[in-house]
């Protein structure tokens, strides 16, 4: 526990997620790719030698973007001696289940949702892991992909690997892991590709749904379930339904063909006990009734240019917003000064007694690392209750 708080980070945030007033706002990360690191690291708030030996000695992951020590670097002194004192509460890890094998002509890997991968690195010398496409083009592959439920089915060992680093996280750092898997529409249309989910939707839909229902039989009933063996407090998946201008289907083919599983997705979490928050991005206020029917606990992202926020609040009481605190322009152009002018703005706007998470609606990528501090101090500031 922070000096001066009353809650835990996990009290504190299940708090918030009932809509009841905690004794500050929490904060969120979700974590951070190589672009951010590589500032971060050359900036003053860079890691000591002593801080990179807590981590090691108290097994936190380094993994990207979900990366463990970033998130421990902003702990208060009492818990970190070269802490940055800009407490993070709750941050994001997922698992893709299976196992990877490399693309026909060798150039990526595909995941075990068949979508394709490329492991690059820039000029800077800096890598990256990008999505090239999908590797289920014709029904052939889908037949190839139907038989490979060994390759595709997951093991318990992910999963148990992601409570060993929660459980070190909240205890060590008094930070929440919010912990899922991808939602049932990014593993299909990142596997089969919009033309073709386009195309069945239309003119094949019980093929459609008989690969859907493959991948919640081999992959997501599956992983989820040994997720929730693990007991987490808090479960977050990730399903990016919009773009900046709509959702990226149409609301009837989501309802037909994503809503379902996603409710599965919910009960499965809710049955064990534990709040579920849905990341995506985009403009989805179209969904906003359908979480609600779903019983949806927290939305993530919440781009603010696209997103009307002081709506979702009045209208949508019994859902918590998370993120909203935009990661493309402010945070990226303004000065520390106008961040923290900014997160006064989005707490004034958004509430302090409950059903509100501030912090930036994506991972870190490229931001001056001053304004990431500015920010979650401001929030710290700002957010006394």
């Amino acid at each position: 526990m922070v000096n001066g708080d009353s809650m835990n980070s996990l009290e504190r945030i299940l708090t918030i997620l009932d809509g009841e007033k905690p004794d500050r706002l929490a904060s969120l990360c979700l974590g951070a790719d190589y672009d951010f690191l590589h500032k971060f690291m050359n900036s003053p708030f860079t890691f000591t030698e002593e801080d990179l030996l807590q981590f090691e000695t108290d097994n936190l992951s380094y993994k990207v973007p979900n990366i463990q020590y970033l998130i421990a670097k902003f702990s208060p002194t009492n818990i970190l001696p070269a802490g940055l004192d800009a407490k993070i509460d709750m941050c994001w890890e997922t698992v893709i289940p299976g196992t990877m094998k490399k693309a026909r002509n060798n150039d990526g890997f595909i995941f075990a949702n068949g979508m394709v991968n490329k492991f690059s690195v820039r000029k800077n010398g800096l890598p990256f892991l990008w999505y090239t496409g999908p590797s289920l083009v014709d029904e052939n592959d889908f037949k190839g992909y139907w038989e490979a439920e060994d390759r595709i089915s997951p093991q318990k060992m992910q999963f148990r690997h992601l409570a060993k680093s929660r459980k070190n996280m909240l205890k060590k750092y008094d930070v929440v892991v919010s912990q899922g898997i991808s939602g049932p529409f990014e593993n299909c249309i990142l596997g089969i590709g919009f033309a073709n989910f386009a195309r069945f939707a239309r003119k094949k839909p019980t093929f459609l749904r008989k690969h859907m229902d493959f991948q919640w039989d081999v992959i997501e009933e599956p992983s989820l379930k040994m997720l929730m063996n693990t007991k987490p407090s808090v479960v977050m998946c990730g399903d990016d339904y919009g773009y900046n201008f709509g959702l990226q289907i149409p609301l009837r083919q989501w309802r037909e063909f994503i809503k379902p599983y996603l409710k599965r997705y919910v009960d499965i979490v809710h049955d064990k006990g534990v709040k579920f928050i849905i990341h995506s991005c985009g403009d989805i206020h179209e969904l906003f009734p359908d979480f609600v029917e779903l019983g949806i606990d927290g939305v993530d992202s919440l781009q603010p240019q696209i997103n009307d926020l002081e709506m979702y609040r009045k209208k949508y009481p019994s859902i918590t917003l998370l993120g909203t605190i935009d990661d493309t322009e402010m945070l990226n152009k303004e000065s520390p000064t106008q961040v923290r002018e900014e997160v006064k703005n989005y707490i004034k706007k958004l509430g302090l007694k409950g059903g509100y998470i501030p912090g930036p609606t994506n991972f870190l990528l490229d931001q001056p690392p001053e304004n990431i501090v500015a920010m979650y101090k401001a929030i710290q500031e700002f957010g006394r209750t």
